[in-house]
Formats: C-alpha cells, structure tokens, sequence
C-alpha cells in the first residue's frame, strides 16, 4: 500500500469512528453567571437608576432583591424592580407578594413617598417561569418569604430563591443549640430546597440575618447540600447546589460608592444599609446522559 493509500484509509476510519461515537457539540463547554443578591433597604436611600447606575458595571445576570419597595396604593407609577431591571437591561422580572413582617409605607417608604414596603424580587437576563411565594414559619417575626423562579441557562434548569428572613444577627449572645435550626425559618426553607429535582442546579441568595458561621446557616448548608459564596462575617449571603461541578470564579461584597462600617450603619452617602453581594459562576453543560 503506498502512503497516499494509506493516508485515505486512515481518514476513511476517522469518519467510521465519528459516526459511530457522535460527539456532543456542547460537552466540555462552559458558561458563566454573574449573580448579585442585595437588600436594597426599601429604596429610602437611593433610587433604583442610581442604584442601577452603580451595579451596571457588574453586569449582573440575575439581580436577588430583598426589601424592595412596591408602588403605594393610588400612585400611578411604575414597578420599582422593574425601573431596577431597565436600569440594568435585564428583560425578566418577578415581584413577590408578602412584605416581610407586614412593613408598609410610610415608616418603611422609599425617598419619594411613592414606594414602600419589604418585598422580595428577581431580575434575570433569562426568561423566568413558575414565580411564585414561599411563606414559611418558624422562630422570629411573621410574615417572612421567600420568592422563587424557574430559568434556564446554557440548557440547565436552575431554581432561583430570593428572601428575607428573621434570625439571631442581631441579638447580643448567639443560639448554641440545635434547637435553633430545627426551629427556624431557614429550616422550613429546606424542606422546599429539597424537594427539587435533582438534576436543577439552585441559587439562594438574600438577607438571611444569620452571620455566615452562625448554626442555622451551618445547619442550611449542610442539611441542602448547598455552598455559601460568602466567607468573611455577613448576614448577606448567596447560596448554590453542589450536585454538579459548578465552579466559583470571584465574590465581592461592597457597600457602595461610600463604605459603611458596623459601628456607622447608616451613614450618608450609601445606597443601603447592607452591602450587595456579588458572585460569578462557571457552569458546565449539560451533557445528554440518562
């Protein structure tokens, strides 16, 4: 056989191979999600464009809100999320409806007097299905929420939560019994947390109010099987599943164009009186296996 023979019937095999081994046009490819929770204080600070206009650099994928204002009853105005969303040219919008602890207007407004209210939204660059409330009960004040979505990213479905939750932050000595977590908020949330499919990937991100080591969040992320982001001393958290190789490429938590410190919480010049935190994912995809 001379080599140009040869050089055919090795190509020939080549084809013979593809053809019987198809490979996955997608497999071993990535993607990435940039993911921002913040608790926007009920806009009494800052208007959701100037809010907008500081997070736009961020290029945020999926925005989870907490304390968020909803127009007052007889002003004819436009959604606050939504002037968030377009300020960020995120197309998807979902507005839950159960204000934390029953928080109205005018004590928890925004700086207008247009807004008020502690609601829970979601702002996605995805389309968003299944929106809808999650109201769960256990230690701490009534009326507490989460809101959940459904998206699909890169041909993976994920199960989004955004909440504000009542817990221990803010009280002088922290719980040391278990008793905590089996009778918190958080724990009624894992119970929806583990109940989805198992092939959904899962983002959980808002206020918390449970410092990052505390044991009802050590409770959370063991009990779901999820990861906190956030390592340094926060009630802020974001929260993602670990059933598959998802990968954290870089976490930021600022306070805004003027830093606040815990002794100074609510000084001038901030967007919130909480930092907004900020997260990118690397997800792989989806692969065709049963």
């Amino acid at each position: 056989m001379n080599r140009q023979n040869f050089i055919e019937v090795i190509k020939f095999a080549f084809v013979i191979a593809l053809l019987a081994f198809p490979v996955n046009a997608d497999e071993g490819s990535k993607t990435k999600i940039k993911v921002v929770a913040y608790n926007v204080a009920c806009g009494q600070w800052a208007s959701p464009e100037e809010i907008g206009e500081v997070l736009k650099p961020l290029k945020p994928d999926i925005v989870l809100l907490s304390e968020v204002p909803k127009a007052n009853r007889g002003k004819k105005v436009k959604d606050w999320s939504h002037r968030l969303a377009d300020a960020l040219d995120l197309e998807h919008v979902h507005v839950g409806t159960v204000s934390s602890a029953n928080h109205k207007a005018p004590k928890w407004g925004d700086m207008t007097g247009d807004y008020g209210g502690k609601f829970k939204s979601i702002l996605s660059r995805t389309p968003l299905s299944e929106g809808g409330d999650i109201r769960v009960e256990g230690s701490g004040w009534k009326r507490a929420s989460a809101v959940r979505v459904e998206t699909e990213i890169a041909g993976q479905k994920f199960a989004v939560y955004s909440l504000h939750f009542p817990g221990f932050a803010h009280h002088k000595r922290q719980p040391t019994s278990s008793d905590a977590w089996e009778g918190s908020k958080h724990k009624a949330l894992s119970d929806h947390i583990n109940a989805e499919d198992p092939t959904t990937d899962i983002i959980v991100g808002g206020d918390f109010n449970e410092w990052t080591d505390s044991l009802v969040m050590r409770g959370l992320l063991k009990t779901c099987t999820l990861k906190n982001v956030v390592t340094d001393r926060s009630i802020d958290h974001i929260l993602y599943s670990t059933a598959r190789p998802i990968k954290l490429l870089d976490v930021k938590r600022n306070w805004g164009p003027k830093n606040q410190n815990e002794e100074n919480e609510k000084s001038e010049g901030c967007l919130s009186d909480h930092p907004w935190i900020y997260c990118e994912f690397e997800i792989p995809a989806r692969t065709n296996s049963k």
